[in-house]
């Protein structure tokens, strides 16, 4: 049976009163209290050992005391051994069937330390990365060996993504398409997601090569038809019904020519192909040049355009491409402004010391489910196309383009009755600013 603490301490007094009175009749108090406690203390230590080896060994029964508080102490240990062991082994248990999971995921899982040697990886990985069993332990860059891989790695980006060509072997072909991605994952590992996107590039490849060439072929007979409807509408031989045909007629093919120019304008931009030559480009002149480029426009809904720039700031970039993304900023916000309403231009610097050209209209604001979809190809919000069918829904995905281009970014706020803002962030190492 276990005895409590209490009662082993007062068993101890007990016999230390009875030597007491032993060494009062023999008179030797003193010695005898001191072997008492010297041949305690040996005692005690040697407990104390063995039950320190207990407790070090992976023994689980057999506790070497049951009394006293040593056997108390015993109890606990014995406790807590188990609670390790159950808690190891649940973990285990858990990390066995992750890596079963893992071993049947669609996509490559390499699990990496952090100083980037390969840990783990599932046979998807085997698969698209050819990895064998004898690269564990060695770092991944001398496997993966291409400079967007090593970019991603070394810049540790969360959720950073990069497409490459999958390394290959003799019997492989086409080469593969992979798409990698870097996620953290526990406290010093992380992990390399790997998934073939071979058919995704190929069917938006296809998409884009068929609206270039539709783009192309549209040209053509596009051009035919505005020639015909002008030389028809400058004839003095047809009466006003049909020129006013022939004028709506002509408006639509304005409004496909537009259409195809932009496709092929966002082609290019895809591909890389379109010329791009910097140079120090002032902000004002720009934005004045837009305002009196689209002044007239505005002037048919009694708008303002007000440009709040200082003639100080530069931009290093190409400015035919600055000023298709402020053109088609401007025209959007005229568009879709409400008549009699301010546009405003204006310059500012954020908390990062980046530059943000803003263009701020005076429409009824777009609902935030919209935002995050404004810059794709075709995307219009459905609410504000009831009252507004001029534009090609084009003009923010060349934006988005042409930014990524000045390594900037497009961010639009929008607040509902109170009208949308259009910020072209750029970094600061774009920004020049002359005193």
């Amino acid at each position: 049976m276990n005895l409590e603490p209490k009662f082993e301490r007062n068993w101890l007094f007990f016999y230390l009163l009875v030597l007491v009175l032993v060494g009062l009749l023999t008179g030797y108090t003193v010695e005898l209290i001191a072997v008492f406690l010297v041949g305690y203390i040996f005692i005690y230590l040697y407990k104390l050992e063995k039950l320190y080896q207990w407790a070090q060994s992976s023994n689980m029964e057999n506790l070497p005391y049951e009394n006293g508080v040593l056997g108390l102490l015993s109890s606990y240990i014995y406790q807590c051994k188990k609670q390790r062991f159950e808690q190891k082994e649940s973990v285990k248990y858990q990390l066995e069937r992750f890596r079963k999971l893992i071993s049947i995921f669609p996509d490559g899982v390499v699990i990496l330390s952090l100083s980037d040697e390969i840990q783990w990886f599932n046979n998807e990985a085997t698969r698209l990365l050819l990895l064998e069993k004898r690269d564990i332990g060695l770092p991944i860059n001398h496997l993966l060996r291409h400079p967007k891989v090593s970019e991603l790695i070394n810049r540790g980006s969360k959720g950073a993504v990069v497409t490459i060509d999958a390394p290959t072997s003799e019997d492989q072909w086409p080469v593969k398409k992979l798409e990698v991605r870097l996620l953290p994952y526990g406290d010093n590992e992380r992990l390399l997601l790997v998934r073939d996107v071979t058919q995704m590039e190929r069917a938006s490849q296809m998409r884009k090569d068929f609206i270039s060439n539709a783009s192309h072929e549209l040209r053509t007979p596009l051009t035919v038809m505005k020639g015909y409807s002008e030389l028809l509408l400058a004839s003095d031989v047809i009466d006003d019904d049909v020129r006013a045909s022939l004028k709506k007629i002509e408006q639509q093919v304005v409004k496909m020519q537009t259409m195809t120019e932009e496709l092929l304008t966002l082609s290019r931009l895809e591909e890389g192909g379109a010329g791009f030559k910097e140079v120090l480009v002032n902000v004002r002149s720009l934005c004045e040049q837009i305002k009196s480029e689209l002044a007239p426009v505005a002037d048919t809904k009694e708008q303002n355009l007000i440009v709040d720039v200082s003639p100080a700031i530069n931009l290093r970039g190409n400015k035919t491409s600055l000023v298709t993304v402020l053109r088609n900023l401007v025209t959007n916000a005229i568009n879709y402004s409400e008549k009699t309403g301010d546009i405003h231009i204006f310059w500012s610097m954020n908390e990062l010391g980046e530059g943000v050209l803003t263009v701020k209209d005076a429409g009824k604001g777009i609902s935030a489910r919209h935002l995050s979809r404004l810059t794709e190809r075709f995307y219009r919000v459905p609410e504000n196309n009831v009252m507004h069918k001029t534009g090609t829904g084009l003009g923010l995905a060349i934006v988005k383009h042409e930014l990524e281009r000045h390594d900037a970014r497009l961010i639009i706020d929008s607040v509902v009755g109170k009208g949308s803002w259009f910020h072209c962030v750029f970094p600061i190492t774009k920004v020049n600013i002359t005193k």
